[in-house]
């Protein structure tokens, strides 16, 4: 599942799970990001850039939850590391979720996945969602349209034509995630 910054993609993993359960694996590109330990000082103007991921590492992942073996993540995420989460133990399943705004960036990889869902989110709403975030210099102008908008057109709206589904992000999320679960059962 790809999709632009707040199109839903983590709220669609957790409705995902909500309908899926166990029957559901997710694995969030975001844990994959190198880190900043690993930057060691590097100065970095894009944090979009497709090489600051560990495709190696999500590779293994990929291929461990398909041989039927879980997998250990180290956890990279901002995210994970404010909540104190080091790593996460992902246990194989019949259905296994890539999600990150990344995650169709990779044209091999993608091509692994039967189902590749796109989140469209038009770019007012991307920004105005955005925007709501606890104000941070990443939530507000010049970064939104200078920085994460270019990044946005760039990186992840090509990933559009890699999707097998393009879903309207504009919707509530319960319709969202009650529409890729019906996808996911066919």
């Amino acid at each position: 599942m790809t999709g632009g910054t707040c199109s839903g993609k983590t709220t669609l993993a957790a409705g995902l799970a909500a309908r899926l359960g166990p029957a559901l694996s997710v694995l969030s590109l975001d844990d994959l990001v190198v880190g900043r330990a690993a930057l060691a000082g590097r100065t970095v103007t894009d944090w979009d850039d497709p090489g600051l991921w560990r495709w190696a590492d999500l590779r293994a992942h990929l291929a461990d939850l398909r041989a039927g073996r879980p997998t250990l993540v180290d956890a990279r995420s901002r995210e994970s590391r404010a909540a104190g989460v080091t790593s996460r133990l992902v246990v194989p399943a019949p259905v296994v979720a890539l999600v990150g705004h990344l995650a169709l960036h990779d044209e091999l990889i993608a091509a692994t996945f039967e189902v590749r869902v796109y989140l469209d989110l038009p770019e007012d709403e991307l920004v105005r969602r955005r925007s709501r975030r606890p104000d941070a210099r990443w939530n507000r102008e010049p970064y939104l349209s200078r920085t994460l908008l270019p990044a946005h057109r760039r990186l992840v709206v090509p990933q559009r034509a890699r999707a097998t589904h393009v879903v309207d992000a504009t919707r509530p999320p319960d319709e969202v995630a009650d529409e890729v679960a019906g996808i996911i059962r066919q």
